[in-house]
């Protein structure tokens, strides 16, 4: 991979404090597609840190300066989609012959995830619109 710049990422934290972090851009030299390098502290598609994500998956959610829709999609995105990552982390430990920790961590399964190029977009799982009407 060559870089090939890099953009910027604002990410939300617990106390409503913003993060601008820069992001390389690299570029594949065998497909040719774009690729972000992201730290273990992003989600992707998802505006707050994993840190805050997790802990309203958590229910760690009283300090959280979050509106409750927000949090309320954001475990409703969780629990649609933890099944097919769980399925992902399995394929790939009986594939490259992989242990993950037990209980696995919220950010271990998104690295697995996102690292394996599984990730779809959380628009696919879950809309805001589906959330209202189920």
């Amino acid at each position: 991979m060559t870089v090939r710049g890099e953009r910027q990422r604002i990410v939300k934290e617990n106390d409503e404090k913003k993060i601008k972090l820069m992001i390389r851009r690299l570029k594949c030299e065998r497909c040719g597609k774009l690729h972000h390098e992201l730290p273990d502290c992003i989600v992707p598609y998802k505006r707050y840190s994993a840190g805050t994500i997790e802990d309203i998956i958590e229910g760690k959610d009283a300090g959280i300066v979050c509106e409750i829709g927000t949090i309320r999609r954001i475990r409703q995105w969780w629990k649609i989609a933890l099944e097919y990552y769980l399925d992902i982390l399995k394929t790939l430990a009986e594939k490259h012959q992989i242990q993950f920790y037990e209980p696995r961590s919220f950010k271990e399964i998104i690295r697995a995830v996102v690292n394996s190029n599984n990730w779809i977009c959380s628009k696919i799982i879950c809309t805001r619109s589906e959330l209202a009407t189920g």
